[in-house]
């Protein structure tokens, strides 16, 4: 499935204008023109100056893009779904997405370029999710096949502290901290950051007894300032007297953003269990969060597609000893 083949139906002036009148980016069709042989009319290698005539089969490079260059990790995925077009991998919580500097040698892209074995593979990865959240990762296997995929819906669910009573929408836009020119993985919430809506519902409410009688903070206001004034955050101290009220919470996203559940729940008084960055000094070692649902459509095989994955083995037990 190298080339993506179009019935031409009318005459152009060049493979340039065709391309262009299709909706084709100008840097896709920069790439078409690296090489001799990404661009094919009836079967023989043409270049993007080619003019096309009705009945001409046009056949162009699905992924004319140099080959993704990470350290190939070769380790087990869990895989949900595959095929030419598609790869859904279940991520476990503790593995980060992409490689970093401080996770270069253990992280999911570079098991999944393992894993597909092959230098020209681009990896598209259309879903992101921290290294301490679990869940339904897509891979796009070529440029057309991402192109194509619109629509991405997510379910996400969490368990948070507190008791969240009533469903609630939270639009507040993320701003990136810099200090000293360099990102230092922590967003807040300001009017200076990008748009950002997140929607939660909760399910259930819990008991957690492992906080009787303990100590911790929570965030009870997020300042809309920036950079070193917003690290500033105010932190009150509360000391839970009975069993602490927990909630299994439905998440949707909208323009979905870096931390966006984790930091809208904290906003709101509700940080999610085992949050280190906006959570509080709880005993969790990790973040409840997880992608289970994710439905989207392709419009070049007109076709929907939906995956769903079980909640992972420390999320049910905590589910199970709580409720």
């Amino acid at each position: 499935m190298k080339y993506l083949e179009i019935k031409i139906e009318k005459d152009y002036d060049s493979v340039y204008i065709c391309l262009k009148q299709k909706n084709f980016s100008e840097h896709f069709i920069k790439n078409l023109r690296s090489y001799f042989g990404a661009i094919m009319v009836n079967g023989k290698a043409v270049n993007i100056d080619h003019n096309l005539k009705i009945g001409d089969i046009l056949k162009i490079d699905r992924n004319p893009f140099k080959g993704t260059e990470i350290e190939k990790i070769y380790s087990p995925l869990n895989i949900v779904y595959e095929d030419d077009y598609y790869l859904v991998v279940n991520k476990p919580a503790l593995l980060p997405t992409t490689p970093s500097r401080s996770h270069y040698h253990n992280n999911l892209a570079g098991m999944i370029c393992a894993y597909i074995d092959d230098d020209n593979f681009t990896l598209r990865i259309m879903n992101r999710l921290d290294k301490d959240a679990s869940g339904l990762i897509l891979v796009a296997k070529d440029t057309i096949t991402y192109q194509n995929t619109v629509n991405i819906e997510k379910e996400y669910y969490a368990i948070c502290h507190g008791n969240m009573t009533k469903k609630t929408v939270v639009e507040a836009p993320i701003y990136t901290v810099i200090e000293n020119g360099i990102n230092n993985r922590k967003r807040i919430v300001s009017p200076f950051g990008q748009y950002a809506k997140t929607t939660f519902t909760p399910l259930c409410n819990l008991k957690d007894v492992k906080f009787l009688n303990f100590k911790c903070k929570i965030n009870r206001n997020f300042r809309m300032v920036i950079n070193k004034i917003a690290l500033n955050v105010t932190n009150k101290r509360k000391i839970v007297k009975e069993n602490y009220s927990l909630t299994f919470v439905k998440a949707e996203i909208f323009k979905g953003r870096t931390h966006q559940i984790r930091l809208h729940a904290s906003s709101i008084n509700h940080p999610l269990i085992g949050d280190k960055i906006y959570g509080i000094n709880d005993l969790y070692n990790h973040s409840y969060l997880h992608l289970k649902k994710i439905k989207f459509h392709n419009n070049e095989l007109d076709k929907d597609f939906v995956f769903s994955v079980p909640y992972p083995t420390d999320f049910k037990t905590v589910l199970k000893k709580l409720k």
